[in-house]
């Protein structure tokens, strides 16, 4: 059922862009003119635009670093692995938590309460 869910929501809220920083996990554009990185080669693929923030300028994507703090915070600091598959749970718990957390950014709604406004407007 969760595989058909994100199937359904890929279909009917297709990504058009993604932002990401200048990191070489998604763009060689500063080291290499010729050889493109597999991330963009994927997005690209995909018919998916990719936006790159100026270089050095972290509060371009300001959502995304506040979430990777918040991932640092509430699970890396306080979490221990003994595996990948202990590190996948856990990963799988504290994300179901978060993305039904309320956040200020979202006038008090969770990630999820969101989507579930924004899905109708998408099927319309």
């Amino acid at each position: 059922m969760r595989s058909l869910y994100k199937d359904f929501l890929f279909i009917y809220l297709p990504i058009q862009r993604i932002q990401t920083d200048n990191g070489t996990e998604f763009t060689y554009k500063y080291i290499s003119e010729t050889e493109q990185c597999p991330f963009d080669i994927a997005l690209q693929k995909a018919g998916i635009e990719h936006i790159l923030i100026p270089p050095r300028t972290p509060w371009h994507n300001g959502k995304a670093e506040r979430s990777h703090r918040n991932d640092q915070r509430y699970f890396y600091n306080w979490e221990k692995f003994t595996s990948v598959e202990d590190l996948n749970n856990k990963l799988k718990k504290h994300l179901n938590w978060s993305n039904r957390k309320p956040m200020r950014t979202l006038d008090g709604k969770s990630p999820v309460d969101l989507l579930r406004e924004k899905l109708p407007a998408a099927l319309a």
